[in-house]
Order: structure tokens, then sequence, then C-alpha cells
């Protein structure tokens, strides 16, 4: 049989315990003091990074505006004037192929009379108008066309380029006509 004896007094096992206490906290607030001066300098690391990659950049961008810049210093002006046609020629593909044909023929079929023919659509993506070629049976049949083509809300700024009478009754009607008009389109 073993007998301890204790003769620590509690007050001086309380004050151990806070030592201890104490003691451990001490050694927490180190661990995470220097893991926030660790997390600290590897975020200024990714910083001097990142910004090293941005002057980068940015020296590019600079290089390659200045090679622009001096693109049409170095070409003749007719390759550049060559080049602009193309741009051109390009936007109005992209125009064209954007622009909607079924809802411009939708509305087309609902203002264009019985007695009125159209023989062609012309858009001029460019200029934001349509010429619309065709033949009437009469001149109030003509007048009628123009009178519905400007009484609908998608189109505007609807006139009248020609008229002329059909001398060939063959071709289906006794007027032949030439309309401008603006369209817009499904947003209307």
């Amino acid at each position: 049989m073993e007998i301890t004896l204790n003769l620590v007094s509690p007050e001086i096992q309380k004050r151990r315990r806070l030592r201890h206490l104490a003691v451990a906290g001490l050694c927490l607030s180190l661990l995470l003091g220097l893991g926030n001066f660790l997390l600290y300098r590897s975020s200024q690391a990714d910083l001097r990074i990142a910004e090293q990659r941005r002057q980068r950049y940015q020296q590019a961008v600079r290089t390659r505006e200045e090679s622009l810049a001096t693109l049409t210093r170095r070409l003749p002006a007719q390759k550049v004037e060559h080049l602009d046609a193309r741009v051109k020629l390009y936007n109005q593909i992209i125009q064209g192929s954007t622009f909607s044909w079924s809802h411009l023929l939708f509305e087309l079929e609902r203002a264009i009379p019985a007695n009125v023919a159209l023989v062609e659509i012309q858009p001029n993506f460019v200029e934001g108008d349509i010429i619309l070629t065709g033949t009437a049976k009469t001149m109030e049949d003509l007048l009628g066309c123009v009178r519905s083509l400007k009484e609908r809300d998608t189109f505007y700024q609807v006139y009248l380029l020609k008229h002329a009478v059909n001398k060939d009754r063959t071709r289906g009607g006794g007027m032949q006509f030439s309309v401008s008009l603006r369209y817009r389109g499904e947003a209307a």
C-alpha cells in the first residue's frame, strides 16, 4: 500500500494552473503571430509577382499600340484603303447575318395590299434603309401601299422614290415603283 501526501496547498495549485494557462496562451499567441507573419510574407510575394506581371502586360500593350500606330505609315495608302474596304465589307456581312429577314417579310406581308407585288428588296445595312421595288395595278393601289407602310410602327421615313407606267402588261401590273423606308426591326 502506497500513501502519497500532497503538501501543496490549494492556493499554490491554483497559481500553478494559472501559470500553465498563461504559458499555454503565450505559446498559442506566438504561433498565431508567426502564422500571420508567414501569410503576410506570402501575400506580399504574390503581390510582387502580380505587379511584375501587370507591368509586363502594360509594356506589351504599349508595344502593340505603338506598332499599330505606325502601321498606317508603314503600309502604302492603296493597301490601307483596301483594308478599310475589307473592314466595311466584313461589317456589312456581320450586320446582314444579324438582320431579321423573317420579321421584315412578316411586316411587309401585313402592309402590302393585294394589288401590289414586290419584285426586289434591297437592304442597305450601312445607311439603315431598305429600297422596295415592285409593281402595282393602279396608282391608287400604289398610294395605298405607301400609306399602309407609313401606318406601320416598324417602318418610318417611307418615301416613294419613283414610279412609272409599265408598258409591258405581262410584268404583273400597270405601275412600276421604288419605295425607300427605314426599318425598326424586332425591337419595335
